[in-house]
């Protein structure tokens, strides 16, 4: 098999698989689907998480249809900041002009709230926050857990 060409070529079909994704990426930051496991042992927990100590944090969001992990960081200001691996930036780069992505994030009481604007279309998504996790409801409404990196 000849990798100079084959793997270029992968490159490009995972790119056009995760540009229209992008948007649900960021929403996954706060509530879309993921390749982590079905929380099904979650209890009720009063939310130890808050702007003050969210601030400065990255969580890595996997989905079913993106084929790398996307990270996450909460800046300050209410800034959120989505970051494709530096193995795919130079795809995403040449796709979309970027490899970033970035859009606000604030908490209310035990949700995340996160938004990005994206071809001119805002996605919104809520998370909980029980206890010091994140979770997130997928598509068949089962609680998922967002992965804190940082």
């Amino acid at each position: 098999m000849n990798w100079k060409i084959l793997g270029p070529f992968i490159a490009v079909v995972v790119i056009l698989l995760v540009v229209p994704v992008l948007p649900t990426i960021m929403a996954l930051t706060s509530g879309g689907g993921s390749d982590s496991p079905v929380a099904t042992n979650v209890k009720a927990a009063p939310p130890l998480l808050n702007t003050g100590n969210l601030t400065g944090t990255a969580w890595q969001v996997k989905t079913p249809e993106i084929p790398v992990a996307v990270t996450i960081a909460l800046n300050p200001g209410g800034q959120a900041v989505a970051t494709i691996p530096p193995a795919m930036a130079a795809i995403a780069i040449q796709m979309i002009g970027t490899d970033t992505l970035t859009g606000t994030w604030s908490v209310d009481g035990a949700k995340l709230k996160a938004s990005v604007m994206f071809k001119g279309e805002e996605k919104k998504v809520n998370c909980e926050i029980i206890g010091d996790k994140i979770y997130f409801k997928d598509n068949k409404g089962e609680m998922r857990e967002i992965q804190r990196v940082q």
